[in-house]
């Protein structure tokens, strides 16, 4: 399967070189926010805090705008679309491309299942359209690189050293630490593998606008963080 995001983002520059005067012709005008992270960093208590606080300012503001976060929606979502189970989903979309003994493997199953890259772009299909209504938090799924077009983006990645991650992980989880350190390493590869398919050879940094380590900052402070540039570029 092409991946179609690439394919749009090389056309997209092709057309900026040949009419530069154009660059700035996509444009959406709603807000959209970005959280990315590694495994085991905060996530969703942000995301709802931050949509809260947001909502409420738009109407101390006077607006009706009401903000809302997405995460598992957009897992649910794709396997809606492609009539599949969310765990499958979910496993498939972290793959790397299948080897020739493993595509005539799944030839011979009688169960179905979508060629390299259909899941990936099913998500960023959800995602884009999801960015494209606005006032919207969303979490994760490369949605910093998809969205990255959006004129009125902010795009937050949350990090943290392994020994920390794996410690919350283990006491959140009544799990052992080796045990924590495993899952964190191994989700972190395939989020990676995820992101990896959007964004091609590109630097991944250059995704962000905002990089936190989440062992030094706390979930106030990072939202807070984030509140203030989302008002300063007139998100509320």
């Amino acid at each position: 399967m092409e991946n179609l995001f690439l394919k749009y983002m090389k056309e997209r520059a092709n057309n900026t070189q040949q009419n530069p005067d154009k660059k700035n012709t996509t444009t959406f005008h709603e807000p959209v926010i970005t959280i990315s992270r590694e495994f085991g960093c905060p996530g969703e208590s942000i995301a709802k805090r931050l949509t809260n606080i947001l909502t409420k300012k738009n109407e101390i503001n006077g607006g009706h705008d009401h903000w809302k976060w997405i995460s598992k929606e957009i897992i649910e979502e794709s396997a809606k679309k492609l009539k599949l189970t969310p765990t499958l989903i979910d496993e498939l979309s972290g793959k790397k491309g299948r080897g020739f003994f493993e595509n005539l493997a799944l030839f011979f199953s009688d169960k179905f299942y979508p060629s390299d890259g259909k899941v990936q772009n099913t998500i960023a299909g959800f995602i884009h359209d999801s960015a494209v209504q606005g006032h919207v938090v969303i979490l994760g799924r490369a949605s910093e690189i998809i969205t990255h077009n959006f004129s009125n983006s902010l795009h937050i990645r949350l990090f943290a050293p392994l020994d920390f991650r794996s410690e919350t992980i283990s006491i959140e989880n009544g799990i052992s630490i080796s045990t924590a350190k495993k899952m964190c390493v191994e989700n972190d590869l395939r989020r990676e593998s995820f992101r990896k398919f959007f964004r091609g050879d590109k630097e991944e940094m250059g995704f962000y606008d905002i990089i936190i380590n989440t062992k030094e900052v706390t979930e106030d402070e990072i939202v807070e963080m984030i509140l203030i540039i989302a008002e300063a570029r007139g998100f509320v």
